[in-house]
């Protein structure tokens, strides 16, 4: 089964990102750096301010976000890109939707393992 990702939007632009559950990809200068999912709340746009808010603070709230700050310090917006899948075409029943997240977000995680032999920088399992 083929996945669509959005096309990549700048950092600045995450805001641009629907409200929607779905499962994201943050890349930096080209490297994918976090790969993660999003349920509930405010979707994929308040996970994203999550992570923006732990990667600017190093405060808890978002662990990827947490690592991205201590490995590479406060986020420089000019080189981050997020692209998202969002699964339009899933039944929106929870028994049926949140697994699909689950396995989209396992799926490129480990598809980023097999290309380069390791998780992504800011991923932690």
């Amino acid at each position: 089964m083929n996945l669509h990702l959005s096309p990549t939007l700048p950092w600045t632009e995450r805001s641009a990102v629907p409200t929607e559950p779905g499962v994201y990809v943050i890349e930096k200068e080209g490297a994918v750096i976090y790969i993660g999912k999003s349920w509930g709340g405010d979707g994929l746009r308040g996970r994203l301010a999550d992570f923006h808010r732990s990667a600017t603070t190093g405060q808890k709230g978002h662990a990827g976000g947490v690592t991205f700050f201590g490995k590479f310090g406060a986020i420089d917006q000019a080189h981050i890109v997020v692209s998202v899948h969002v699964p339009f075409i899933v039944r929106r029943d929870p028994e049926i939707l949140y697994p699909y997240i689950q396995y989209v977000e396992r799926r490129l995680i480990w598809e980023h393992v097999e290309k380069h032999g390791h998780l992504p920088a800011c991923n932690s399992e």
